[in-house]
């Protein structure tokens, strides 16, 4: 109880924040006071990773700058991003092997938060280093 209290109280100081919806804010109550998520859950979880993937995959296609190109991809950002993807794709993997081999089961929330935090790192470094086509 004092877990779902905690939450509650951590959420409603957060209300403010972008994104923040009703429905958002009532299957984060749901998922904190069971551990689970949906298989639904999973699957956009799982396509929201492979979208941003690609396109950080696409940029690290480029050539190093500086180089005399209108684009070309920072060092240090494919420092960030190398492990980020590798990281990524080892949660949606592990995420899509569960619902595989659990189907029609909920699934845990541990794997549904390491793949939506990795695909949050990614958005963030690409982000940050001012990458098209992420916000």
């Amino acid at each position: 109880m004092k877990k779902i209290i905690g939450i509650l109280i951590l959420t409603l100081a957060l209300g403010g924040c972008q994104g923040t919806k009703f429905g958002t804010f009532i299957a984060t109550i749901e998922s904190a006071a069971t551990g689970t998520v949906s298989p639904e859950a999973i699957y956009v979880a799982a396509n929201t990773f492979d979208a941003v993937e690609v396109t950080a995959t696409n940029y690290l296609t480029l050539k190093k700058c500086p180089i005399n190109a209108p684009f070309c991809r920072d060092p240090v950002a494919t420092k960030a991003l190398i492990p980020a993807i590798r990281s990524g794709r080892v949660a949606r993997n592990n995420a899509l092997q569960f619902l595989k081999d659990h189907p029609s089961q909920l699934g845990t929330q541990g794997l549904y938060d390491a793949l939506t935090s990795a695909t949050d790192t990614i958005k963030s470094i690409m982000s940050q280093y001012k990458v098209a086509g992420v916000n």
